[in-house]
C-alpha cells in the first residue's frame, strides 16, 4: 500500500506568512504557503484559507471586501484587511478575483520587487525572504494591485490616529487630574 502524503488540513495567516499560491498535488487542489523562514503544503484552497482567517480575528471576507471597497474604491480584486496583528494590520492582495482557484495572495508587507518575466505577460514577485514568485498576471497589473494595497494601508493607519486620538481626548475629558477630582 502506497504511503500517502500528510499535511497540515487548515492554516491561519499571520505576521509572517507572505504568500499564498495554489498547488495541484494530481487531482487535489492544495495551497503553498509561504513564510519568512519556511514553505510548506496545506489540504486547504487559498481562498478558504484567507476567509477562515479572517473569521479567526474576528471579521469575515465580506465585510474586510467591503472596507476596502468603500476605504479606496477598488471594487475588482480589492486588497484586504485579514486582521490586526498587535496593532498592525496583515494586508494581503489578490492577483485575480478572490475566488479564482488560480489566484495567488501576497502579503502587502513582504513584496520587495515586481519585475517582468521573461516574456514580458507574467510577473515575478521577489520577497523579502529571497524567495522569487512567477505569477500569471501583468506587472503593471501587479503594480496596480500593490499600489492600491498600500492605500489601503493609509487609510486604515490614518483611522487608527484619528481613533486614537478621539480617545485619548474622551479619556481625559472624562477623567480629570485626582488633584481636580472632589473629595468626600
Amino acid at each position: 500500500m502506497g504511503k500517502k502524503n500528510q499535511y497540515p488540513v487548515s492554516y491561519t495567516i499571520c505576521s509572517n506568512t507572505y504568500a499564498l499560491l495554489p498547488y495541484m498535488d494530481g487531482h487535489r487542489l492544495l495551497t503553498r504557503v509561504i513564510e519568512d523562514r519556511s514553505e510548506f503544503l496545506v489540504e486547504e484552497s487559498v481562498y478558504k484559507i484567507v476567509a477562515k482567517s479572517c473569521s479567526f480575528y474576528r471579521g469575515s471576507l465580506a465585510s474586510a471586501t467591503l472596507y476596502a471597497q468603500k476605504a479606496i474604491g477598488v471594487k475588482h480584486k480589492p486588497p484586504i484587511i485579514v486582521g490586526e496583528y498587535y496593532g498592525n494590520p496583515l494586508i494581503f492582495f489578490p492577483t485575480h478575483s478572490p475566488k479564482n482557484k488560480d489566484s495567488i495572495w501576497f502579503n502587502f508587507d513582504a513584496i520587495d520587487l515586481i519585475a517582468a518575466d521573461d516574456s514580458g505577460r507574467g510577473s515575478l514577485v521577489s520577497l523579502s525572504n529571497g524567495v522569487v514568485v512567477p505569477a500569471d498576471i501583468s506587472p503593471i497589473a501587479l503594480r496596480n494591485q500593490h499600489s492600491f494595497t498600500g492605500s489601503l494601508r493609509r487609510y486604515f493607519k490614518k483611522a487608527q490616529r484619528v481613533h486614537n486620538h478621539r480617545m485619548n481626548y474622551v479619556t481625559k475629558r472624562a477623567f480629570p487630574p485626582r488633584s481636580q477630582q472632589p473629595l468626600d
